[in-house]
C-alpha cells in the first residue's frame, strides 16, 4: 500500500493504518530503536509508544515523507527512553558510543537563542553531508541517525571496521572545519 494511502487511513482513523505503518515501515522502526537501546523489550515497547504517537498526528500532520515521518518519531522516543534508562544507571549499547563522538558539535543547552542555533546547525550539517559522496553521507547517517555499530556498517559497506572508524574520523573532522567556518562555536 502506498504512503498515500496509508495516510489516509489514519486521518479516516482506522485501525488498519497502524497495522500497514508496521507492514510497510516497520522494519525501519524497529532497527533504529534497537541500534539505540539495544534491548528487546525496550524496542518493542518503543515501537507501541512510536505507532500511537503517529496514531495522534495524523491528523492534523500529513507528512510527506511517511516512512522519515515513522522513524523520527520512533528515533525520538528511543532516545528519550534511553537518557530515561541511563538515569535509572541501566543500558549501554552502540549508541552512546555514537552521540560521544558527536558529542562535542551539539550541546544541550534550551534557551531561545540555542534553540536558533540549533536550527541553523542542522541545517549547516544537513548541507555538508549533501555535499559528500553518497557512501561517504550513508556512513555517517547510519553511524550518527540510525546508530549502526562499527562492525554492522563495515559488513553492510564492505569495509574493514578500522576503514569505518577511519572514514567516520575523516567526515567528523571535516564536518568540524565546514561548521566552524560558517561561524559555529564547537
Amino acid at each position: 500500500m502506498d504512503d498515500d494511502k496509508i495516510i489516509e487511513l489514519f486521518e479516516s482513523r482506522s485501525e488498519a493504518s497502524i497495522a500497514e505503518l508496521s507492514k510497510k515501515y516497520g522494519g525501519i522502526c524497529r532497527t533504529v530503536a534497537q541500534n539505540i537501546l539495544g534491548d528487546f523489550t525496550e524496542t518493542e515497547q518503543c515501537l507501541n509508544d512510536a505507532y500511537f504517537r503517529v496514531w495522534n498526528s495524523i491528523p492534523p500532520a500529513k507528512p510527506s515523507s511517511l516512512s522519515a515521518f515513522a522513524a523520527a518519531v520512533t528515533r525520538g522516543l528511543a532516545l528519550m527512553r534511553l537518557r530515561e534508562m541511563r538515569a535509572e544507571k541501566r543500558g549501554g549499547g552502540t549508541s552512546a558510543l555514537s552521540f560521544d563522538e558527536l558529542g562535542d558539535y551539539v550541546s544541550g543547552s534550551s534557551s531561545v537563542e540555542s534553540e536558533f542555533e540549533r536550527r541553523e546547525m542542522i541545517k549547516a550539517i544537513n548541507e555538508f553531508l549533501y555535499k559528500q559522496p553518497e557512501k561517504r553521507r550513508q556512513l555517517f547517517i547510519r553511524r550518527y541517525w540510525s546508530c549502526y555499530g562499527i562492525s554492522e556498517l563495515a559488513a553492510y559497506f564492505g569495509m574493514s571496521e578500522s576503514n569505518v572508524t577511519v572514514t567516520l574520523t575523516r567526515i567528523r573532522k571535516k564536518l568540524k572545519e565546514y561548521l566552524r567556518k560558517r561561524g559555529f562555536e564547537l
